[in-house]
C-alpha cells in the first residue's frame, strides 16, 4: 500500500458541514449522511442506508437531504466509471 498523501486545503476551497454521498447501483443505492451532531459540540454524526433506484424512493430522499439541510451531495457510480475508463482504453 502507497502511503497516504496530505491535501492541504486551499483558500478558495469551501468546507461543508452537512454532506451525503451515494453509491448508485443498478437497482439501488447506498446513501451516507455527516453532519453536525446535535448535542455534542465538535462532534459529527453519520447514518447510513440502503435506497431504491426508482422514482419515489428518489424523491424522497431528496426530502429527507433537504430536510436535514444537507450542503452538498457527491455521487459515486463504480460500474459506470469501469465503463468509461474501458472506453477510453479502448480509444471509444
Amino acid at each position: 500500500m502507497n502511503p497516504p498523501v496530505e491535501v492541504v486545503d486551499d483558500a478558495h476551497e469551501q468546507l461543508v458541514a452537512r454532506v451525503a454521498a451515494i453509491d448508485v447501483a443498478k437497482a439501488s443505492g447506498k446513501v451516507c449522511t455527516r453532519v453536525p451532531h446535535e448535542t455534542k459540540k465538535d462532534k459529527r454524526y453519520t447514518q447510513t442506508w440502503n435506497v431504491a433506484a426508482n422514482t419515489p424512493a428518489i424523491i424522497e430522499l431528496a426530502d429527507h437531504l433537504v430536510c436535514q439541510g444537507i450542503e452538498r451531495v457527491v455521487l459515486e457510480s463504480t460500474p459506470v466509471i469501469r465503463r468509461r475508463r474501458k472506453a477510453v482504453r479502448d480509444g471509444g
